[in-house]
C-alpha cells in the first residue's frame, strides 16, 4: 500500500513540477513561432519549413504534457473541484483547431494565412495558457 501511495504521490509531484516547466515551455514554443514568422516574412523557405516542424513537434509535445498533467491531477486530487475545466476544454479544442488549420495552410502553401494563424491564433491560445490555466493548475498544489 506504501508503495502505491508513494507512486501517486510522486506523479502528482511530476505533474505540478511540470506545470511549472510549461511557463517556460510556452515562452520557447513563442519564441520559435516568431523565428518562424520572421523566416516566412523573409522569404527564407528552408528555413521556415525546418522550423514550422519544430513547432508542430513542440506544438504536439506540449498538447501530450498538459493533457497527462491535467489528467493526473484529476485522478489524484478527486475531491479537489477545479472550475476551469470548461476553459480547459474550450482552450485544448481551439488549439487542436489552430493546428490543423496551420497544416491545412501549409499543405496550400498559403504563407500568408500561415504567418495570421501563427502570430495571432496560436500565439493567443498560448498565452492563455500561460496566464489563466497554468496559474490555476499551480494552486491546486495547495489543497
Amino acid at each position: 500500500m506504501t508503495a502505491l501511495t508513494n507512486v501517486k504521490t510522486s506523479s502528482l509531484d511530476l505533474a505540478f513540477e511540470s506545470i511549472d516547466s510549461c511557463f517556460g515551455y510556452v515562452d520557447y514554443i513563442t519564441a520559435q513561432i516568431q523565428k518562424l514568422i520572421t523566416f516566412y516574412n523573409a522569404g527564407e523557405v528552408d528555413q521556415a519549413n525546418a522550423t514550422f516542424m519544430e513547432v508542430i513537434d513542440l506544438m504536439d509535445l506540449y498538447i501530450q504534457l498538459i493533457s497527462k498533467v491535467y489528467r493526473v491531477i484529476r485522478t489524484d486530487l478527486p475531491g479537489q473541484s477545479f472550475n476551469k475545466d470548461e476553459s480547459i476544454q474550450k482552450l485544448e479544442i481551439h488549439l487542436l483547431s489552430v493546428i490543423k488549420a496551420l497544416l491545412q495552410a501549409k499543405e496550400k502553401e498559403d504563407v500568408i494565412m500561415l504567418c495570421d494563424l501563427l502570430e495571432y491564433e496560436l500565439v493567443d491560445n498560448l498565452t492563455q495558457w500561460k496566464i489563466k490555466i497554468l496559474p490555476e493548475l499551480k494552486k491546486l498544489k495547495n489543497f
